[in-house]
């Protein structure tokens, strides 16, 4: 009699709260672990472990990026003339979430594959 695994979207919920609650403290750290309790809940497969640590991560990246936009304009105006010449760039800080989200994605995708790896080593037999 072999064991189900957990509901997807309750991975991916629980993945993204512990993602948004350990990100302050220990910002890169807190996507793997994110991803690997996404991953074990998810169980069943390591593809699946791994969608769900990616869920949460890209989830956790664009509340993150949503943020940094909505900061972004007021701020602005302040770091213009600390930059000086490199002020034409600033332009370029949209890219930032961007990469943070992703960033985010790969880093919970690699803790729902070690997550999903637990769940099968202790539970998926």
């Amino acid at each position: 009699m072999s064991q189900r695994g957990g509901n997807l979207l309750v991975a991916v919920l629980i993945g993204f709260i512990i993602d948004l609650a350990l990100s302050p403290f220990i910002p890169i750290l807190s996507d793997i672990l994110a991803g690997a309790a996404a991953g074990y809940i998810a169980g069943r497969s390591i593809s699946r472990g791994v969608v769900a640590g990616l869920l949460a991560g890209m989830l956790g990246g664009i509340i993150l990026a949503i943020l940094i936009l909505t900061i972004m304009p007021f701020i602005m105006y302040y770091l213009s003339p600390i930059l000086g010449p490199f002020s034409t760039l600033l332009p370029l800080a949209a890219l930032i979430p961007i990469i943070l989200t992703l960033k985010g994605a790969l880093l919970a995708a690699i803790g729902g594959l070690i997550g999903a790896a637990i769940w099968m080593t202790t539970k998926g037999r």
